[in-house]
């Protein structure tokens, strides 16, 4: 029960995109703030997502409040939601980027 409730703590953004033409108009930034918002609202306590590392979205999650990990780096959310380590990993090539809720 308590892993259950762990993984509903916790959020991933999974393919936030702005079509070519849209981009520089802030949809994406809105786009996040509302993630931010709603879970926030629901009590999780972490949202992360990862994002190719050879892009240079780094700039951008953290202007929008995100801490961006160096490849490798995982974010270690078991201790503090269930007791027990577990961390989460970007695939191969890939960062994270996490932002703590509460």
């Amino acid at each position: 029960m308590r892993r259950l409730l762990s993984m509903m703590s916790i959020a991933k953004v999974k393919a936030l995109s702005v079509a070519e033409p849209a981009r520089g108009q802030g949809l994406g930034g809105a786009l996040l703030k509302t993630c931010v918002k709603v879970y926030q609202k629901l009590g999780l306590f972490v949202l992360y997502g990862q994002f190719d590392a050879t892009e240079t979205l780094h700039r951008y999650y953290h202007r929008h409040g995100f801490q961006v990990l160096d490849q490798q780096q995982g974010i270690d959310v078991g201790f503090l939601l269930t007791g027990n380590s577990a961390t989460v990993y970007a695939g191969p090539g890939e960062r994270l980027f996490q932002r703590w809720l509460k």
